[in-house]
């Protein structure tokens, strides 16, 4: 059965698009994982970084589009991610970033991981909480269906102002665990994203991306 992981958040600008990539394009090229990206924000940031790599395509994890505007979404969203979990074992998805929509409840409902970037600033940790307040609902309708639901938080764009450390504040609401690893707003991240190359060598243990990565793994991918 695959592994159905979305990134969420309820605020846009936090890097959740981005953050995703690069951990797709990690486990597609570090894991013996077959990897499906399904993009279902109406910005379709994945797609289209997918649609200008070319003929690199070949090399890369496998990326769909899901609209949400089409009749019988909700119905066709089951489908989809049906026919997915047979033939993948990792299925990422970005989610649309509208709370009040339907688009959100559905993608994080049918997911084993939730991924939340978070960003130290005031609206951004607002909205997180919003989100987070949502999700304690539909952890306890999949655990009465017998299925695990983690939430996770991702300190991202991480630079040194004083409001990092009211992120701390954040830990527990909606059960979201915050991971040791945190990922600095450092250009390298926006220059390297693709859905066909890894962001760093693997081996440098050091590397921050690195750390994240192993987080991710021991947490939310075996």
């Amino acid at each position: 059965m695959a592994k159905v992981i979305s990134f969420a958040t309820q605020k846009g600008g936090v890097g959740k698009s981005t953050l995703l990539m690069l951990t797709a394009s990690a486990v597609h090229n570090r894991t013996n994982k077959k990897v499906l990206v399904i993009d279902c924000d109406p910005q379709k940031s994945v797609k289209d970084i997918y649609a200008t790599e070319g003929a690199d395509k070949e090399q890369s994890y496998d990326v769909i589009s899901f609209n949400w505007k089409q009749p019988r979404a909700e119905e066709n969203f089951d489908k989809t991610l049906a026919l997915a979990e047979k033939k993948y074992d990792a299925i990422f998805l970005d989610v649309p970033g509208r709370i009040e929509g339907k688009e959100i409840y559905f993608s994080v409902l049918v997911s084993d991981v939730v991924i939340v970037p978070v960003v130290a600033s005031v609206l951004d940790m607002r909205a997180t909480i919003r989100f987070l307040k949502t999700l304690p609902m539909i952890k306890e309708m999949k655990e009465k269906q017998g299925y695990n639901f983690d939430v996770f938080g991702i300190v991202n764009k991480k630079d040194q102002t004083v409001e990092h450390q009211k992120l701390k504040e954040l830990a527990g609401i909606g059960g979201m665990e915050f991971f040791y690893s945190p990922i600095s707003n450092l250009v390298r991240y926006k220059r390297g994203i693709s859905t066909v190359y890894d962001i760093t060598d693997p081996t440098i243990k050091d590397d921050e991306f690195n750390q994240y990565f192993d987080e991710f793994c021991t947490k939310c991918l075996f």
